[in-house]
Formats: C-alpha cells, structure tokens, sequence
C-alpha cells in the first residue's frame, strides 16, 4: 500500500496537481455563480504553471538540491571495491515498444560505466526491482545489466538486486551484498538531485558510501535573457523533479529513513 500513495499523494504538490486544484475550485466558485472569486483561482493556476515552467525558476530550485554533491571528473574519483548503480535510468519494455526506453537519467547508467572502465571499481551493484504495476518481465536491474555489458562491463563485474522498489529498500537490500562482498565504501551512483536523499539514506544504515553525482540537469544562469522566462515543457519537468524530490525528503524524515 505505501508504494501506491507514494507515488499518488506527492501528485498533489506537484505543479500540475496544484494547477487542477485551483482549475477545480475556479469551475467550482464559476458554478457558484462567484464570478470574482473564481477569476481569482483561474489567474492563480495560470500563474503557477507559467512561474514552474520559467527556465530561470527551475535551475534555481532543482539546482539548490544538486548543489550538495556536485559532480566529479573520473580523475577526482577514488578507487573502490564496487559501484553500486541505483535504479530510476530506464523505462521497462511496452507495447508497442521492443526495447526499453532510456530515461533523462540514464547518465547514471554511462557513468557507472565509465568508472568501471576507468578502473575505479571490480564490480558493480545494480539496485532496481519492478513496481507492482508494471509488467513482470525482466527487473530494471536485469535490462540495465544489459546495457553495462554493452558499455563495456563484463556480465561476470556485476551483480544484481532486483526486488527494491524505492531508494529505501535500494539501501536495506544492497546493504546485504555490501556486506556478503566485503565491499567498504562503495561508489554510489544516482542523480544528482537525488543524492542527498541516497546518502543519508544509507548513512542511516551504517552504510559509509562516496557519492558520484550523475544526471546534473540544472545550469548557473549568468546572464539571463528573456528566453529564461519564457515557459517551457522541459523547465516544468525540471520544477517538477525538484519539488518531487523535496516530498520524498520530508516523507523519509517523517518515516525516520533519513
């Protein structure tokens, strides 16, 4: 049940929930016949959807969560026994689709290649398990084990955990291999809006982890131009993501995870 409201009531919160709501109560008052009023909530909607989708709005706040754990050139990246790689990169197969749909944050995926590569770690943890909704084929982690084989990783570096269904059970289960594996301080690979929330946690597990950020979507915007305020479907998705993720914190803290 926690894995359903998880994902439904944060909607409320999010942009396009809160656009509907004051949509809702504009029709609502409209049939009241309060017309003031209603104009008021309609102009409210507009204007929160128009303030989330400005470029200019969602750097700063996406940017403020992933300004914590900025991201590092491979050189800057210290050695370690394994990578653990957690899910959220991948889309599973539907129809009509026959492959897996890569996802904006598939950066994680290239870059817990690229640090195999780099000889920064033997072996790599793949965290991510299906959502009970979601079609029984193969685990995310499985269909990204296929992607790191074709990036260069051998089948035999990488070891799956494939039941976890959030960041929380992504930590409890991985721990397990952690510890089957002698495996100290691993490097830990997840977006960076998401990485403040990963480590703490796995530091609540006792488990000490070396972030390397991945997925870095916000840019420091200098010199603005009118383009910056100018709404767009990717700067909402950005708005999005970052008051997503501030949910996700105060639920952990709330749950005692973090």
């Amino acid at each position: 049940m926690y894995i359903y409201l998880s994902k439904i009531l944060p909607l409320m919160v999010l942009p396009i929930g809160i656009v509907i709501e004051l949509l809702l109560m504009a029709l609502l008052l409209l049939w009241w016949g309060k017309r003031k009023s209603s104009a008021f909530f309609m102009v409210a909607a507009i204007s929160v959807l128009w303030c989330c989708s400005m470029p200019i709005v969602a750097n700063t706040v996406l940017g403020k969560l992933e300004q914590r754990y900025p991201a590092l050139a491979l050189s800057d990246v210290p050695s370690s026994d394994c990578i653990v790689l957690l899910g959220g990169a991948l889309e599973l197969i539907r129809p009509p689709r026959v492959d897996v749909n890569l996802l904006d944050s598939v950066d994680r995926i290239s870059k817990t290649a690229s640090l195999y590569r780099a000889g920064k770690a033997g072996m790599v943890i793949v965290s991510g398990g299906n959502q009970p909704w979601q079609p029984q084929r193969k685990s995310e982690a499985r269909e990204t084990q296929t992607l790191l084989t074709d990036w260069g990783v051998p089948a035999s570096a990488i070891v799956l955990e494939e039941t976890s269904r959030n960041t929380r059970e992504n930590a409890v289960n991985t721990k397990v291999l952690l510890d089957e594996l002698e495996c100290k301080t691993p490097l830990l690979v997840t977006s960076a809006a998401h990485m403040s929330r990963a480590v703490a946690t796995f530091a609540k597990l006792e488990v000490d982890v070396f972030p390397v950020t991945a997925d870095v979507r916000a840019v420091n915007i200098i010199d603005s131009t009118v383009f910056d305020f100018i709404p767009s479907t990717f700067a909402l998705g950005m708005t999005t993501n970052a008051i997503r993720e501030w949910t996700g914190q105060l639920i952990y803290r709330l749950r005692g995870w973090i």
